[in-house]
């Protein structure tokens, strides 16, 4: 249970969303732009219904036996719709309200059986007589939108059949069968209806008054290149809809974004195409079909924003027009690790990215890492990632250590701009170990016993104890250590596997030191430290290469930060 209605009042530019999991409705407020009080209703709120002149609120509670009646100018609760008492006997299944809508007739209501009712003052009575319908009932799942005034009420069954309820002949007109094979996969549900009926939209496909496709305006592919999880009616000829880019399998990398695209109803055309942070509740996988809730997304009333029920709640989505100067771009080849500036990302490694209009200058200051910092969110697979800090042109990150190996998609998000850059794909390794390096002064960031970092002034001798901080030496074992969280002090995170270390050329014996520990320093967030002990067989030089090797993998990096030490 959680988001699963939406309805928008143009009078008080607000936004009502049922909020099953909590029995209450959502009221967000366009001008203040912040969530109200929100309004307590019965049980499993499913469906909420605004009538046409904005004066009632109408909640169907699939949990409690009646609807409720809000009053929009005081958010409250001023009555109820009750259901006719009912036998309750072991074998009669319970009748609830799972959609509703109201029409220029009063309520339509259809229940979890599939039956349609509608009001009678405060009572809600079955209907029978159906023109199309007669007694029977509509298969399941069911979606429907009613026209901005009431006149029409359009209707999808779980059986691609769509129907047309006309309010003056109080009865269902039309019915077709819209959707068969293929056509049913992919999101199945979303749902709208344009102005005195000029034009409906069933699963992105546009239908005229005979409920008929219009030509070259069909959706594009339910399965083929993107899926349509929301839909949503703006004015006599456009309309919108969210598209969401297909995923063939869990694993799959998506190279597109979520987005809000406004079409021409009568051709087809899409007029614009904005990008969405998020994506939406329910995730398609390749051939298969997921029911959805039909209104999940509403346009304000001057085609400025678009509210969309997505991963997380309820998204903004800004129609106008973005300047590619306010967008987020990532150079390319610009996502690289911290310690060696190679595009080998390391499961629990320090990542920096490069590019422009990343965001304004912030530094986290408390750990655990948040995950936004001024708005500013980066996303792995449309996982958020810890920052550390971000600016104009450097985001500095955390990938999580549990990352398994493989490509995966970032973004970088703008949430204050609602702004995010072109999606770009990152490769992330299990271990891929770098030696700190000062790039200024060349220092590596090896140390002896004293605190004193080792370089030509002061070289490291034989049986010597030296500490080496690095980066991205891949998971730990006993300890578990969350993304952006410090690692404790009372028990180290040790490295799980092999770590070795060298001074000069690895093909002699000699260059191998003797490492006694490594793993996660104590009080930081993702820096190792390894413990070596200097034999008395070994290679000399002032210049002399570190490699560390984790497993089978070995520090790769640019000559900017070569890691170097001496040793007499």
């Amino acid at each position: 249970e959680g988001l699963v209605d939406m309805a928008y009042d143009a009078n008080r530019r607000r936004v009502y969303i049922a909020n099953s999991g909590l029995n209450r409705i959502e009221v967000y407020d366009e001008r203040t732009r912040r969530m109200l009080e929100p309004i307590k209703v019965g049980q499993l709120p499913r469906s909420i219904a605004l009538s046409s002149d904005g004066s009632t609120l109408y909640v169907a509670n699939s949990g409690s036996e009646y609807i409720s009646v809000i009053d929009p100018a005081t958010n409250r609760v001023t009555g109820r719709i009750n259901f006719p008492p009912l036998p309750v006997l072991a074998n009669v299944a319970l009748i609830y309200p799972s959609q509703i809508t109201v029409t220029q007739r009063g309520l339509l209501v259809i229940m979890n059986n599939g039956s349609l009712w509608t009001s009678i003052g405060d009572q809600l009575v079955p209907r029978t007589n159906w023109n199309i319908l007669g007694a029977n009932n509509l298969p399941a799942p069911r979606t429907m939108a009613a026209t901005p005034n009431g006149e029409y009420v359009i209707v999808l069954n779980g059986n691609g059949i769509v129907y047309l309820y006309d309010a003056i002949a109080d009865d269902i007109i039309q019915s077709r069968q819209v959707f068969t094979g293929t056509q049913l996969q992919g999101y199945y549900g979303p749902i709208t209806a344009g102005p005195r009926g000029s034009y409906y939209v069933v699963n992105g496909t546009v239908l005229n008054q005979s409920l008929t496709p219009i030509s070259g305006t069909t959706a594009p592919g339910q399965i083929a290149t993107a899926t349509i999880p929301a839909v949503t009616a703006i004015g006599n000829n456009q309309y919108a809809r969210f598209s969401m880019p297909v995923r063939a399998n869990a694993t799959a990398v998506v190279t597109a974004l979520p987005a809000v695209e406004i079409v021409n109803t009568d051709t087809g055309q899409m007029l614009r195409r904005l990008s969405a942070l998020e994506g939406p509740l329910a995730t398609v996988l390749g051939t298969a079909r997921t029911n959805i809730d039909g209104r999940t997304m509403a346009v304000d009333a001057t085609g400025t924003n678009a509210f969309v029920i997505t991963t997380s709640g309820l998204s903004i989505v800004n129609l106008e027009p973005i300047s590619l100067a306010d967008r987020p771009t990532i150079s390319t080849g610009g996502t690289v690790s911290l310690g060696s500036y190679t595009t080998d990302l390391p499961a629990g490694g320090i990542v920096s990215i490069f590019g422009r209009n990343l965001g304004t200058t912030v530094v986290a200051n408390s750990a655990p890492l948040p995950t936004i910092l001024d708005g500013v969110c980066v996303t792995l697979n449309n996982a958020p990632l810890p920052l550390f800090s971000t600016s104009a042109g450097q985001i500095n990150v955390q990938i999580p250590f549990e990352r398994t190996a493989g490509t995966f998609q970032m973004v970088v998000r703008d949430t204050n701009k609602k702004v995010a850059s072109l999606p770009t794909n990152i490769r992330v390794v299990r271990a891929a170990p770098s030696v700190l390096v000062d790039p200024a002064s060349k220092q590596t960031a090896i140390y002896d016993d004293k605190g004193r970092a080792v370089n030509k002034d002061n070289p490291t001798t034989r049986d010597r104890r030296l500490v080496i901080y690095a980066l991205g030496l891949g998971p730990t074992k006993g300890t578990r250590v969350a993304a952006g969280a410090v690692s404790p002090s009372s028990t180290p995170a040790e490295t799980a596997d092999t770590v070795k270390v060298f001074f000069g050329d690895k093909r002699y014996s000699q260059a191998e030191m003797i490492v006694e520990w490594s793993g996660l320093v104590p009080g930081f967030v993702g820096l190792y430290q390894i413990n070596i002990y200097v034999p008395g067989d070994r290679l000399r030089g002032d210049d002399l290469d570190v490699t560390i090797r984790v497993g089978t993998v070995e520090n790769r990096f640019i000559d900017a930060v070569r890691p170097t030490v001496s040793v007499e």
